[in-house]
Parts: structure tokens; sequence; C-alpha cells
């Protein structure tokens, strides 16, 4: 490879580099932390530190049996190097993710280039490190930015490999898939799988596969693999394996599992949001990608490898969208492991329409749909910082330039001007997400009631670790992680029994009744029994988004009833 030929992608790579920092580094540490699923990933870590038990995967007294054990370690990893496990710092469980941003990012746009040219490779990627999803992600610490990197790797190299055999190509394939077994266990699988056989009918062709047949690669997948599923059978008798698939993954194929259901179309509507601000190109981008994917040899203008890489793209991130259609369990973010592929469609896309006047109906739909659904985002953020936070004046300073900067994209993609629509794009996404995550995000301190539950205690001179802790009906995994793996949480008569014999050792945390405001009636019960009396300290006020509702807890100390 030429020196100048790696002197440009080298820029390309530091500026993608900064492009991803840029979106993910504001509001990192100030993000409040996610209830439910970021929160119980936080605080089971946690548990792996203090424990010094990393194979079995645990919430406080309870198995967390639905997913390998990499995110986690990965976690613990980085907060035993870059923090304190008392400290509570949820920045440094989130770091993982923001490698694994850099690594898909860099991925998306390296791999890219075999496919479809170093030009649409850089803004497909572009267009990816600026998706409100894949950013949301690798804010935080769960498994969905490091499935995204493990993708983005197995994406490039079996693509690359569809253009030219290779045993490195194939090893490396196999130890990304490796990495995401171990991260969510079947869903790269299930998404490679389907990708082939779609692959396959297509082209009635499998001799481009035989590089994955090399003994190396197989291995090289057991050996990150097996270790850990060996130990954690033995040490759950099996358990793990039944309650991943038969408590995890069967519901959520039958039905819309922990209320996450959705209707067919479901991905099709919530795209145009998860997407953005690439959603805009994403009609051009599929329309090249099909009529590219159709052409033989040099048909129409494309090149034989445009057409293949063309068709492999496609089979990557069409046959898992439906199949994700179809399943009754439905959340934004299961459609991540494709957006690299429709990134670089996109990025093709526009690359095309900036030679060519192409797509017109296509482009013309994407830009309408685009301007409609980002002035509702915008309407959503502004009327959540007003309602749940404090909502300084510049802000409609801001999302004003973000409308100018969208409807300037939309209008000139509708004319067929892809370039200066993507640079318009690319700037409205920086302004909002700076802002959204620098401020609004952090500034909605109605949501973060478990930081406040802990700001509250501190006031009254309550260190949690040296009081027995209690909160019979606010349950969130947040209020853990805060406060602690010793804090007791759920229904009166499974938790009661387990408190401190010395009643000034407790503090309750019981939500009021908003009708009468009495307290659990189990909770009252107990403490009259016990000549017990609850002294109230303080109260804290929110509003709990997992669950739909507002909160009124009151903080209390035990006392003997006088």
């Amino acid at each position: 490879m030429q020196t100048k030929t790696l002197r440009i992608r080298a820029r390309d790579c530091g500026l993608l580099i900064l492009l991803v920092l840029v979106m993910v580094l504001p509001g990192l540490s100030g993000l409040p932390v996610i209830d439910r699923d970021e929160a119980r990933y936080a605080q089971a870590s946690v548990q792996m530190i203090e424990t010094g038990d990393y194979i079995d995967i645990r919430f406080q007294d309870r198995a967390r049996h639905k997913k390998p054990a990499g995110a986690y370690w990965l976690q613990a990893l980085s907060v035993k190097a870059f923090s304190d496990v008392n400290n509570r710092d949820i920045w440094a469980h989130r770091i993982p993710s923001v490698i694994a941003a850099i690594l898909a990012i860099l991925a998306t746009y390296l791999g890219g280039i075999s496919l479809i040219g170093r030009q649409s490779a850089l803004i497909g990627s572009a267009l990816l490190a600026t998706g409100i999803v894949f950013v949301f992600e690798s804010h935080i610490a769960k498994t969905d930015a490091l499935l995204c990197a493990c993708a983005a790797v197995t994406l490039v190299t079996l693509g690359k490999l569809h253009l030219k055999s290779s045993r490195k190509l194939a090893i490396v394939f196999w130890i990304a898939l490796g990495c995401a077994v171990m991260i969510k266990g079947p869903i790269l699988p299930m998404l490679i799988g389907l990708c082939l056989l779609s692959l396959v009918i297509w082209e009635r062709s499998v001799h481009w596969l035989k590089p994955l047949t090399y003994w190396l690669g197989p291995v090289l997948f057991l050996v990150i693999v097996l270790p850990w599923a060996i130990l954690i059978w033995q040490k759950t008798n099996g358990a793990f394996f039944t309650n991943a698939i038969i408590g995890d993954l069967t519901p959520k194929l039958k039905g819309g599992h922990e209320r996450h259901g959705g209707a067919p179309g479901y991905y099709v509507l919530t795209t145009w949001l998860a997407f953005w601000p690439a959603c805009l190109f994403l009609l051009p981008g599929l329309s090249f990608a099909i009529r590219a994917g159709r052409a033989k040899n040099i048909e129409g203008g494309f090149h034989k490898n445009v057409a293949k890489s063309a068709r492999f793209l496609l089979c990557w991130s069409v046959p898992f969208f439906i199949m994700l259609e179809i399943v009754p369990t439905k959340l934004p973010h299961y459609t991540l492991p494709i957006y690299p592929a429709l990134t670089l469609m996109a990025g093709a896309g526009i690359m095309a329409l900036s030679k060519v006047n192409l797509f017109p109906v296509s482009r013309r739909i994407g830009a309408f749909l685009f301007a409609i659904f980002s002035i509702a985002l915008i309407v959503a953020l502004l009327g959540a910082e007003a309602y749940y936070g404090d909502m300084p004046t510049w802000s409609f300073l801001v999302m004003a330039i973000v409308v100018v900067l969208v409807l300037f994209a939309a209008i000139r993609l509708w004319q067929g001007q892809s370039i200066p629509a993507f640079q318009a794009a690319l700037c409205a996404t920086l302004f909002m997400s700076i802002y959204t995550y620098q401020f609004t995000l952090p500034n909605l301190h109605a949501m973060n009631i478990g930081k406040r539950v802990q700001i509250a205690l501190r006031a009254e001179n309550i260190t949690a670790k040296d009081v027995q802790i209690y909160s019979p009906q606010f349950t969130e995994p947040s209020l853990v992680y805060h406060l602690g793996t010793h804090i007791l949480l759920g229904k009166a008569q499974e938790r009661l029994s387990t408190l401190a014999l010395n009643p000034h050792d407790i503090v309750i945390l019981d939500k009021l009744n908003p009708k009468n405001e009495a307290y659990e009636p189990a909770l009252k019960d107990y403490l009259k029994v016990q000549n017990q009396c609850l002294t109230p300290l303080t109260y804290v006020e929110g509003f709990n988004y997992a669950k739909g509702d507002y909160v009124n807890l009151e903080i209390s100390r035990v006392n003997i009833c006088e």
C-alpha cells in the first residue's frame, strides 16, 4: 500500500475517532444511571469485584442468568483500572462502551473501503458515529455497543471474504464471533446465519465460505467461549443455560416479554428516530444497493465487486430486520447490529447521488419523513427538559439552529444535492447530541431518584453502609447501585424478617400512597407489632420513567414508640 494512501486512511481514522469522542464523551459522567438494564449490569459487575466471583452473575442475592459474562468482565476491569468500586462512578462502567464505539466505527470504515470505496465508507462511518441509538448505547454500560463492535468486525471480514479468500480474515471473524457470543449469546450467530442463508440462495455459491473452515478459527472461537461455559455449567448445575433460554430468550420469541411488545411495522416506524440522522439517506441507500445488487458483472455501470458487496449488505440487514419485525418482543436498539451495513449503503447512496441525479422518489420520501420526525424529536426533547428539569432559555436557540440545519438537509436531498445534505445533517446531530448529553439529560433531576435519595441521606448525615436501608415499593436497580449491595428491596412479607434487630440502625424508604398517604400495610402492621414507629426525616419526589409513575418517597428512621 502506498505511503500516500496510508496517510489518507490514517487521517480518516483520526477524524472518525475524534467524531466518536465528540459524540460520546459529553455527558458520560453526568448522565444518570439508566434504569433498568444499565443499573443491573453496573451493580452486577460491582458485586463481581466485591465478592471476587467472576463466574456467576448476581444482582444482590438473585442470580442474573440472562446473558454471558463478557460485558460484566469488561466493566469490572474498567472500574478496577480507572476508579474504585466504593465510589460508584458510573463513567468507569461506561468506558468499554466508548472503546467499542471506536472499534465499530474503525471496522466499518476500514472494511467498508473494500466493499464500497473510501469516500462512501468514510461517509457511512460518520453517519454511524452520529446515530441516535448508537450514541446512546455508547454512553451506557450495557451489551449493545459491544455487540455492535463485534457485528461490525464480523460484517466487514465476511464482506471482504465474499470478495477475496483469506484465512487471516476468517480467523478475525471467528474471534469476533466468539467475543459476541460471550457478550450477548446467540444474537450475532442468528444474524450471520440469516445473512449466509440468504446470500447463498441469492448467488447459489458457497465456495467463498471455504476459509471459514480453516481449523484455527473455530478452535479460537471455542477457546473464547468454552472455559466460562463449562465453569458456569458446573457452578449452577446447568441452571444458567436453562434460565437464559427458557426464562429469557423463549418468552421474547413467544410474546412481548417484560412489557416490550410491538406489532409488525414497529421498526419501520421507529427506525426514523433510532437511525437519525442517517435515516435521511436510508431509502436512497437501499435503492442504490438494490439496483447494484441486481446487476451482473458491469451491467448498469456497476463493477462486479460493487454488485457483490451490495448483495452482501442487503443480506446482512434485510433478513434480520424482517425477523425482528416478526418477533413479538421489540426495543429500538435491537436493530443496532445491522446499522453498520445500513450506513455503508447510505454512504454509497450519497456518493452515487453526488455524481448522478438518481432515486427521485425514494430521496424525496426520505427527505419529507426526515423533516417530520426530526421536528417531533426536537419538540420531545424541549418538552422533557421543560417538564422534568431546569430549562435554560438558550435551549430554544440551540434547537432553532438544529431545526434550520434539519430543514436545509431535507431540502438539499429533495433537490438531489446529497453532499450538502449530509454536511447539514452531520452539523445538526453534533449540535443536538452535545447539548442533549451535556446539559439536557443530566438536568432531568426528577428522573434521577436513586441519586437524589443518596444526596438526601448524606444531608441527614446517614451513611448507607452504616445502616440497614429498606425500600419496599421503590425497587429500581439504580437505587441499589447508588446505595450499596446490602440494601433491601421488595415485598414486606419477604424482607421484614431480615431487618437489623436494633431499630436505630434501620432507615425506611416508603412510597406514600397518593390517595391516602398511608404506608405499605404490611410494613405498618410489622412495626406496630414490634412497638416501633417511623420518624420522618425528609422527602424525595420524582418521576419513575421505568414504570411511568410519580414517586413520593418518605425517608424515615425506625424508633421505639414512646
